[in-house]
């Protein structure tokens, strides 16, 4: 059923547009992967792996009132609605979105399509929530002077039964979630956010899970630093206690003409010491204790042309109790339109 509501919606928008003769745009962006490890990694004999592509359709319907929808598939998932809702700007101060967005924490869950983020691998702190993380609901956000926020309210994250978070279309335990995330730029390079989430897990709505973060972006013409911190919260469903876990990635990337050369590091709590980067499952509520690991990856983008790309990157894995043989190649081609 709930897809169903989400199919109902997107088709909803396809008939606004075409009755109030919308001004439509599409866009879309595909990526393919060859990853290759050391002995004890994921990928020891070398794979071609994560096909990850998105159509986004959007447009005006009438004065301010926009739409936006956006289909995507994924290696082992079938094919999702990532977002579709409406938009409403009616300044700059004031904006108002309904229905399925991505959820404003920090910069990368709106902004980690494979064309938008520098690395090859998403960054490890990125485990700890469903990846390209969305929700149905209502949102808030605008800008006056430096200060750009985000407030939102939603169904919320919920657990599976082997407690493994996700997002749903049905709020399970009628307990909406909320969060937002203020922001402060200044010129045109430089923005430093703060972001929260709370919401309840579990369908009597008595267990919570948090997120707290800070992000961080410096952009010039020739350098880009970027970065963010995440801290989850919440309670065991059997132990009566709060457990928490926190992790952060740095990246500093040099432009020279086509070339886009980086360099991040990475340090983070996970549920095992190896796991597949693009395919493990976001954070487990079972769990009492994770180990901590950290990355150096190393690589560039190669902007081939204006709607293609290629990515080069090898990452240093370290465990601090274990040396496990789990470095990796990785190469990524992609392209935009």
């Amino acid at each position: 059923m709930p897809r169903i509501k989400l199919m109902i919606l997107l088709i909803v928008f396809f008939l606004l547009a075409t009755n109030l003769s919308a001004q439509l745009k599409f866009n879309g962006y595909f990526s393919f992967e060859y990853l290759k490890s050391q002995s004890e990694g994921t990928y020891p004999k070398g794979t071609f792996e994560n096909l990850n592509g998105g159509l986004v359709v959007s447009g005006i319907i009438y004065g301010q009132l926009t739409f936006l929808a956006e289909g995507r598939l994924a290696s082992h998932e079938n094919l999702s609605l990532a977002q579709a809702y409406l938009a409403f700007q009616g300044s700059d101060l004031f904006g108002l979105k309904m229905g399925l967005f991505e959820i404003p924490f920090g910069r990368f869950n709106w902004s980690g399509r494979p064309y938008e983020n520098p690395t090859v691998l998403r960054p490890l702190v990125f485990h700890f929530y469903p990846y390209r993380w969305n929700d149905l609901g209502v949102c808030l956000q605008g800008n006056y002077a430096v200060f750009y926020y985000s407030v939102y309210m939603v169904n919320g994250l919920s657990a599976d039964d082997s407690g493994y978070l996700k997002t749903e279309a049905r709020d399970v335990n009628k307990n909406k979630a909320m969060g937002g995330r203020l922001g402060l730029r200044f010129g045109e390079g430089f923005e430093f956010g703060g972001s929260i989430y709370n919401g309840k897990y579990d369908s009597e709505g008595s267990k919570d899970v948090q997120f707290r973060g800070f992000d961080l972006l410096w952009v010039t013409p020739e350098w880009e630093v970027r970065g963010e911190y995440v801290r989850a919260v919440y309670d065991h469903p059997f132990l009566n206690q709060k457990i928490d876990f926190d992790g952060y990635y740095l990246t500093l990337s040099m432009v020279f003409k086509k070339f886009r050369l980086y360099f991040s590091y990475q340090n983070s709590f996970l549920p095992e010491s190896v796991i597949d980067d693009e395919q493990a499952p976001p954070l487990n509520i079972f769990l009492e204790n994770m180990v901590k690991k950290t990355r150096k990856a190393a690589g560039f983008k190669w902007d081939i042309a204006n709607n293609f790309f290629a990515k080069f990157e090898y990452d240093w894995n370290k465990e601090p109790t274990i040396n496990y043989k789990d470095n990796s190649l990785s190469v990524q081609i992609g392209f935009v339109f």
